[in-house]
This record gives C-alpha cells, structure tokens and sequence, in this order.
C-alpha cells in the first residue's frame, strides 16, 4: 500500500464513514429484531436511517377477550395472529387479553404470548386472566416487570398471582407510570417493594385485592392519582398527588394518615374520618376544589368549611345524622345522598348553582312530619338548578294530612327543577305521597318510571299537574 492509499484510508476513517447505515431497510430491521428493546430504540439517535428504520417498524394493537384456555382451537387461532412477531421486529403500542385458564398445563401458553409482545417493545399491557376453581391460578412472569418500554400494566383476575420474591429494595427502577391491580393475589408487602421501584409511577390503583390490608403511598414523587379500595389502613405521603379516592373497612382515617397538600379531588367512603382530620381539611388541603364524604360512622352531627371548595357530595347510610352544617363561599355545587334530610341543616355559600338530593327512604312509614323535614331542608337551598331524586322501598307505607300542618310550620314553596320518583310501593291510592310532595315543592318536571311507580301513580300524578 503506497503512501496516497494510507492517506485515503486514514481520511476515511477520520470521517467515520458509517457502512452499516448503508444497509437496506429490510436487513436493518433484522438486525433491530436481534437486540434488546431498549438498544432497539437508541439506534434511532445514531443516523437517519436508522431513525427511518425504526420509525418504519410495523405497529401493532392486539386485543384477545372471551377467550376460554383449555386445550381447544381458540388458543391456536392467537398463536396464529402472534405469528409474525416470531420473526419480525415490532411496536406493540397495547396489548388486551382476557382469558379463563381453565387447567394448569395451559398456563405457558399464556407465558409464550406475553414474552412475544415483551420482545417488541410493547407500551399497554392489559391482563384479565382469570381460573377455574380447579386451577392454582396464574402467575405473571417476572420478566414483564423488566420491559423497560412498559409504561401501563393493568392486570386483574381471580387467583392471578405476584409473588413477592420477584422484588427487591435493590433491585433497578421499572419504568411504569401507570399501574392498576384488580382482585389480584398480591400483598401488601409486595405493594410496598413494587411503588420502592416504581420512581416514575404517576397513576395507581388497588381495588379489592383482598390481601392487601395496608397501603403506604410514600416516596412517590410523580404520583398524581390513586385509587386504593377493601383496605383497612392508609397512609399518603405524595407532594403531587393530585386525585385521592379510598374505600376502606370501617377504619379510622386520622389527620396524621394522609400528607399531599396539592391535591385537588377527594373521594373518601367506608373510613371512620375523625373530628380532627374533617376540622383541619381546609388547612391540610389548601388546592382542594372538589370532595365526596361517605359518612359512615355514628355522628349525630357533622361541620365542615372550605375557602376554596367548588362541588361538594356527600353520601349517609344513617339516620343518625340529624345536624349538618356547610360553610364553603365559593362552592357552585352540592349533593347528598341519604336514607333521610337531616332535621337541622344551614349551607353558606354565596355562588351556589347546582343542588342534587337523593333520598332512598327505608322507614317503615312516611307521615306528614316526614314531608314537613324534608321541605324545610329543601327550603335551605337558593340555587337556580335543583333535583330532587326519591326512592322508596316497597314495604313503606305513606300517609300525609294538610290539617296536621300550621302556618308557622309551613317552609317556603322550593322549586325544583326536576322531581324523580324512582321506585314507589304499590297503592290503592297515591293521593297522600303527591299531595305530601306538592305542598313542599313545586317541580318544572315530574319524572317517574311506569315499571317501578306503577300506571296508576302515572295517571295520578298527570291528573292533579
């Protein structure tokens, strides 16, 4: 080689000449369909045809719902559909399958699918596995909790198994933002070692998982939204934790067990709320703009204020709660959800727009006293759209009588936008619930359901509007 060569060879070098990016498309994506995933998609940065290559990748959504695993032909039609990513690189922006395994020996079939669409760079995994009663149940391999372009995993089904051994406090962070448990086989302490490697998780939810008795959302820096249901203890540590909503057993949720003063929706039902944490909420939540309270503790008595509350609903399986008092300027919108009105009732709010009540009466009997409380409570509200939704159940009898009213008792007419009748008992004579309800009320609608009040209350009502 003479001098002019070397120097046309070291020029070369110099300039990094990149032959493989040379390649064809087709030989391009074979060498992708060879690497890890992750590695896959960095060759994107290296060239424009390697970003061409990568961008041209087939993509592909793949949903399998009903489907029964028990050794028949439906199992062999997905393998079929699953055939091509065996041989060919892929995007697999969602991947859906709902499944009954209904032996043991099928499980690996499931296994084989999921480690294809974990081979193409898959985005969504949606999972409802589901076993017959005769079956151990379905364990997710542990591998999917490494797919580093995983960002949502949804999963739920009777006996679809964690095992907590596939975690550990050390083990490298997963890049999951989303993840949803559904009635999944899984503990709490494994909960606890998958949020410690979930650093970029933003949404959770845990609903009715059974063994999870306790949830600790702390050192979650990015979550926004949580819904955790069926546990009996909680404890929220999230600075950026915008939407809360909990269910729980009945147990006590003090001041102490939730921190995330940047929230800005709470729905809280099935928790003893002490005193101390329904005083300090305005104080603990200084961005909150909508609340739902399920009140399910025996208080005779509930206070509550907020500078900055926007909607408020709250829900009451007992008659227990006979005194209410909302002070809340800037609320637009109120609901209540009850067995009856509270008998004392004041609500302060200077824009209040929109007010829903509904009422599921489980009295063995309804007298005039009992139309009386409910027109005064109604008489609370000044807002331009105002429903009113009953239900009563079928062994309740209604009795009312206008002599047993004096002036002085007599609350101011309410209007309502919308009377509903739900559900009525079935009568002879419906005159006593209409003339209870138009004494106290004057509807622009009257909604009913012919199936659940009855032809003749349908009549009836039509006759004296």
């Amino acid at each position: 080689m003479d001098e002019f060569e070397r120097k046309q060879k070291r020029v070369s070098l110099s300039l990094g000449f990149d032959r493989i990016s040379q390649l064809p498309q087709h030989i391009l994506h074979h060498i992708l369909f060879l690497m890890p995933t992750k590695d896959a998609a960095r060759t994107s940065a290296l060239s424009k045809s390697w970003f061409e290559a990568w961008k041209s990748l087939p993509k592909f959504c793949f949903e399998f719902k009903g489907l029964f695993i028990n050794g028949g032909d439906l199992h062999k039609s997905v393998d079929e559909i699953l055939l091509p990513l065996q041989h060919h690189k892929a995007i697999i922006p969602r991947f859906k399958l709902s499944v009954t395994l209904c032996h043991d020996k099928y499980a690996s079939r499931i296994d084989n699918w999921l480690e294809l669409a974990n081979r193409n760079h898959v985005q969504t995994l949606d999972l409802d596995i589901r076993s017959m009663d005769n079956v151990k149940g379905y364990a997710l391999p542990q591998t999917t909790f490494g797919v580093e372009s995983l960002t949502v995993l949804s999963l739920k089904g009777k006996n679809f198994k964690l095992d907590r051994n596939y975690f550990s406090y050390n083990m490298k962070p997963i890049c999951l933002r989303e993840l949803s448990l559904d009635r999944v086989d899984v503990d709490s302490l494994t909960i606890r070692k998958i949020l410690k490697c979930c650093p970029l998780l933003e949404a959770l939810t845990i609903t009715f998982c059974t063994k999870v008795e306790r949830v600790e959302l702390v050192n979650v820096p990015k979550l926004k939204m949580a819904k955790v249901y069926g546990v009996q203890k909680l404890r929220i540590e999230a600075p950026n934790l915008e939407k809360l909503n909990c269910r729980g057993y009945m147990k006590k949720l003090t001041s102490g067990s939730i921190a995330c003063n940047n929230v800005k929706e709470i729905d809280i039902a099935s928790f003893y709320l002490t005193k101390k944490l329904i005083r300090e909420f305005d104080s603990k939540f200084p961005l909150l703009e909508t609340l739902h309270l399920g009140i399910f503790f025996d208080r005779k008595e509930f206070k509550f204020s907020s500078h900055r509350l926007k909607s408020l609903s709250m829900s009451s399986t007992t008659e227990n709660l006979t005194t209410v008092e909302i002070d809340c300027e800037n609320l637009t919108s109120f609901k209540y959800f009850g067995s009856s009105a509270p008998s004392s009732f004041s609500i302060t709010s200077s824009c209040l727009n929109n007010v829903e009540n509904r009422f599921h009466v489980l009295r063995d009997h309804v007298d005039t006293f009992w139309f009386l409380t409910l027109g005064q409570y109604l008489g609370k509200f000044k807002a331009q759209h105002q429903t009113l939704q009953l239900w009563f159940d079928s062994s309740t009898t209604i009795s009312f009588t206008s002599e047993e009213l004096s002036k002085d008792q007599l609350p101011p007419l309410s209007s309502l936008e919308n009377l509903v009748i739900e559900m009525l008992p079935t009568m002879q004579d419906y005159t006593a619930i209409l003339d209870g309800l138009l004494w106290i009320c004057h509807p622009t609608l009257l909604s009913t359901f012919p199936d659940f009040t009855g032809e003749k209350f349908t009549k009836e009502s039509k006759n004296l509007l």
